[in-house]
């Protein structure tokens, strides 16, 4: 890859996304049909950079930013929304594998940077202390890209723990089985399966406290940007639902031009007001998304080694939420203004209201639970500075 200016490599992801956009968009009504990635796509994922973007630098990797992962997801998104999700989480995990202790990262990453990494943060499994390391057993549902990874993180709480004493384990392809259990509304190709592990012994270097994931922090051998998971996992998610509204949106467009030119101006004017707003109003949803997205990820990437607080982290969950909630909006929007004919099977418009349905359903982008975390930050705490830190009342 061609270094950007700050020597990461970080810039040119967006422009490596587009060919695989292309090739994605080719492949997307068959990926949907078939329920799977072809492996051309998943290869061109791998070789435009995104399992290495967030790797450290250390490890061979581009330390990319959160900016660049937004904007070469979401071109990702604009083709094909499974592949976009893939190639999301494909970079996600890297930056969650990169909390690892350094032996641990040198086993995963022996090979180059390009490591494929699926995982869960679910914690579904158990695991006890064994002499050199855990032993882990469980069922992981949605478990994303599992079959097609080389390695997969796993969250496991100790027998009779709670989930703060929770711990990630990284295991090769080789100690897990794969239950093909994924037949979603949208997303089809994402090969979300349950991951299973009947009974294997990671050792330690291969495991780290949830807590230093969802801290941010990593001790003493901290590699990656002290961020708090909650401030940025709704980013992996949300980056490509702001592809899938625009490429919505652009298939909208072309359908609607083509059925006003077929008309030659007889079109009524009541129906031709309709589009007009449906228009407009849904490319508002959409550019106003993702200005809260860029604000999301441009304050991740500038945190530094700043403290980041519970506020902060609150309101940055809570805006990728609502972004989520405005391109929801605007899909169904276009969808309800297109009319019966997108109802059917394969149509383009509704593959794309159904991969972005299947986004904002996800946990980590429902806005009521993520607002009530934000108010409970400035009800419990006070209200927010110029920096985002909670500061009394009476300040």
């Amino acid at each position: 890859m061609t270094a950007a200016p700050d020597g990461s490599g970080a810039r040119s992801l967006v422009d490596a996304a587009r060919p695989v956009a292309r090739l994605a968009a080719a492949r997307a009504a068959d990926a949907d049909r078939e329920a799977a990635l072809s492996p051309e796509v998943v290869s061109a994922v791998v070789a435009a950079g995104f399992a290495r973007h967030f790797v450290p630098r250390a490890h061979g990797g581009d330390e990319g930013t959160f900016l660049t992962f937004l904007r070469a997801s979401a071109a990702l998104g604009e083709a094909c929304g499974s592949t976009a999700w893939f190639a999301s989480l494909a970079a996600t995990m890297g930056r969650i594998t990169a909390f690892l202790p350094l032996d641990g990262r040198k086993q995963i990453w022996q090979d180059g940077p390009d490591t494929l990494i699926a995982g869960s943060l679910l914690p579904q499994g158990t695991c006890e202390r064994v002499p050199g390391g855990w032993r882990i057993r469980g069922r992981w549902p949605y478990v994303s890209s599992c079959t097609a990874a080389d390695w997969t993180l796993l969250l496991a709480r100790p027998d009779g723990g709670d989930v703060t004493q929770a711990r990630f384990f990284a295991l090769p392809r080789e100690a897990y089985a794969v239950e093909e259990t994924w037949a979603s509304l949208g997303m089809r190709a994402t090969g979300s399966h349950t991951v299973v592990v009947r009974d294997a012994v990671v050792p330690g270097e291969l495991s780290f406290p949830r807590a230093d994931l969802y801290r941010g922090t990593a001790g003493p051998r901290r590699t990656v940007r002290p961020v708090p998971l909650r401030a940025v996992t709704g980013l992996s998610f949300a980056a490509p639902a702001l592809g899938t509204a625009r490429g919505a949106a652009q298939v909208w467009t072309e359908r609607i031009r083509g059925r006003l030119a077929a008309a030659g101006g007889a079109t009524p004017a009541l129906e031709r007001a309709g589009y007009d707003l449906a228009l407009s109003r849904s490319v508002d949803d959409i550019e106003m998304a993702a200005l809260l997205l860029e604000r999301v990820a441009g304050s991740a990437d500038e945190a530094g080694d700043r403290p980041a607080g519970d506020l902060w982290a609150a309101a940055q969950a809570r805006s990728t939420a609502k972004a989520a909630e405005l391109l929801l909006s605007s899909v169904d929007r276009l969808l309800r203004a297109a009319g019966t004919e997108c109802l059917a099977a394969e149509d383009e418009l509704q593959r794309r209201w159904r991969d972005l349905r299947t986004v904002a359903s996800h946990g980590t982008l429902r806005y009521a639970t993520k607002a009530a975390a934000y108010a409970e930050c400035i009800w419990s705490s006070g209200l927010p500075d110029d920096t985002g830190n909670r500061r009394s009342k009476h300040a």
